[in-house]
């Protein structure tokens, strides 16, 4: 696998910062684009372009060996799925939803389930060992998720064809697959990723907390689906199993909590500044989401948890910028595919001041204590900003760019 692929994915990430702070620019200019189209062209990208293209690059180098990637042909995956996602951003920032866009949706979809479908044969051939490793187990669960949550745009089609979007059951298939694609897919396969930096320092942590942990989670995720739907009409109907998920949550967050204290100094002791700040970040960002979705239970918080939009928007991307990004940026200096210089160094710190700036903003506005749409814009441009640095900053090994995890 090459490193300068990893590029691919910021660009994507670059482009959701850049539509964003668009987004965010409304105020001061008028947007050629329809609003709408680049709220779908954002959020589509988000999902397609950035987190999944470098998980499906991630997984391949971590996993594969050179023969299975050849055998697999995961380099013309790559390259097919970054064209369509091109297509998908360009589509949607066109269109919003209509021919062209539902097309290059649908190719992804078969991309998606070739590279799924692809890596799960290929996982017969691993060692006892790695079949039986905490971190495949998550990337195995977070896979079948995926493909779970890829049911669900038919069923949101069809309700749409019927001009059903009024109902309620319209916006619960989307709660249901946002849900199995942030809280399942992509968490699943981020904390995989994580664990499997873990084994292959050959961290000695707790394989017993860390079962834990796993079988917590994989339990509640799918129970997890009612803590979406606590804000609409048929809650009582709900209630047990969003109880049942939260408490569940709670316990396996806090053997992931046993997993990590003894060994986490340990491990970061060896660890570079820059790798430490985004996997702190990107734990304390779990930590603080897996608490909030929980207590979200509670009655007194359900006017902020579903019907405040600054506050829903904040939690969105804490899951998705602080707990995911911030992951897969920290597992890329990890390997060494992103290089620290000066320029990264600021692309970094440019982020990360970002994301706090506009977490601030969006959660003291949702609760009434301070907005101000300016500084929401600058927050956008800060991290704009620092994603462009982390795109044009160079690798130190640019003559050899070609490696095997």
């Amino acid at each position: 696998m090459k490193i300068i692929w990893s590029k691919a994915s910021l660009f994507f990430l670059f482009m959701i910062a850049f539509i964003g702070s668009s987004l965010r620019a409304v105020y001061f200019i008028k947007l050629p684009l329809k609003y709408q189209n680049l709220i779908h062209a954002h959020s589509h990208t988000a999902f397609q372009g950035w987190i999944y293209t470098l998980t499906i690059l991630l997984i391949s180098s971590l996993y594969l060996s050179q023969s299975q990637i050849k055998k697999g042909r995961y380099p013309l995956q790559f390259w097919l799925t970054v064209l369509v996602i091109v297509g998908v951003l360009v589509s949607f920032s066109l269109q919003g939803y209509g021919l062209f866009s539902i097309i290059f949706s649908t190719i992804f979809g078969f991309m998606n389930y070739w590279f799924i479908f692809g890596f799960l044969r290929q996982t017969k051939d691993f060692t006892d060992e790695l079949r039986q490793s905490i971190s495949l187990h998550f990337i195995k669960t977070g896979l079948w998720l995926g493909l779970l949550s890829s049911l669900l745009p038919f069923g949101i089609g069809f309700l749409a064809a019927k001009d059903l979007k009024a109902t309620e059951a319209y916006p619960s298939l989307i709660y249901t697959f946002l849900h199995l694609q942030y809280n399942g897919w992509f968490l699943f396969v981020a904390l995989g990723l994580f664990f499997k930096l873990l084994e292959n320092a050959q961290i000695p942590f707790s394989k017993k907390m860390a079962s834990r942990f796993y079988l917590f989670f994989a339990i509640a995720v799918l129970p997890a689906i009612s803590l979406s739907f606590l804000g609409t009409s048929f809650r009582n109907y709900i209630i047990l199993p969003a109880y049942f998920a939260a408490i569940m949550q709670i316990i396996g967050l806090g053997f992931f909590f046993l997993t990590l204290k003894p060994i986490l100094k340990k491990w970061m002791c060896q660890k570079n500044i820059w790798f430490k700040l985004f996997i702190s970040a990107s734990l304390v960002s779990f930590f603080l989401k897996i608490s909030l979705q929980s207590l979200s239970i509670l009655p007194q918080l359900e006017q902020y948890a579903f019907k405040n939009k600054n506050v829903v928007l904040a939690y969105l991307h804490l899951s998705l910028i602080g707990v995911l990004s911030f992951m897969l940026i920290a597992i890329l200096i990890d390997l060494k595919w992103l290089s620290i210089n000066w320029l990264s160094k600021i692309g970094l710190s440019s982020f990360l001041a970002g994301f706090v700036i506009t977490e601030l903003i969006l959660a003291l506005g949702g609760l009434g204590i301070f907005y101000d749409y300016k500084w929401l814009f600058y927050g956008s441009v800060a991290m704009l900003i620092g994603i462009s640095l982390l795109l044009i900053s160079p690798h130190k090994n640019h003559k050899s760019l070609t490696t095997k995890l």
